[in-house]
């Protein structure tokens, strides 16, 4: 049975490809090949968004600049940054009852998904041609 492959074409730092040219002298293999062994090797490790999360990060792509600049700069809400962190201090100094840790695991999901739509955005502004190497200039809206 035959897998159906895509081609993909990226752009890599020169040294990081000169150490994947010197790998394909020492295993006698090609850079393509080498380069997809370690992709197939570590995409099992990533872990799955769910499917609501994955449509609304896709949505990312047809949203103005402004608006995910909003989104690169988002963070929790003062009280559940305030709640994450008692709640943080208090697993450090005992266990959690079971509302404790139902708060904090939903707290924890939130963190996530903002620490997800953060990273997200960057990204497309940054292709975008915006540059993102300096978190204390980033413009404002």
């Amino acid at each position: 049975m035959s897998t159906a492959m895509a081609t993909v074409t990226i752009d890599l730092p020169i040294s990081v490809y000169e150490r994947l040219q010197q790998a394909t002298r020492q295993q006698s293999r090609s850079v393509p090949e080498i380069v997809r062994d370690m992709v197939l090797r570590d995409i099992p490790s990533l872990p799955s968004l769910p499917h609501d999360f994955e449509a609304e990060l896709d949505a990312f792509e047809r949203l103005s600049d402004d608006v995910l600049w909003l989104i690169a700069r988002s963070t929790l809400s003062r009280s559940d940054q305030r709640a994450f962190a008692r709640l943080n201090r208090l697993a450090q100094q005992r266990s959690l009852n079971v509302s404790e840790q139902a708060r904090q695991q939903a707290l924890t999901e939130i963190y996530d998904r903002t620490l997800v739509r953060r990273a997200h955005a960057s990204v497309i502004l940054k292709r975008r041609g915006y540059d993102l190497t300096d978190p204390d200039s980033l413009r404002s809206s």
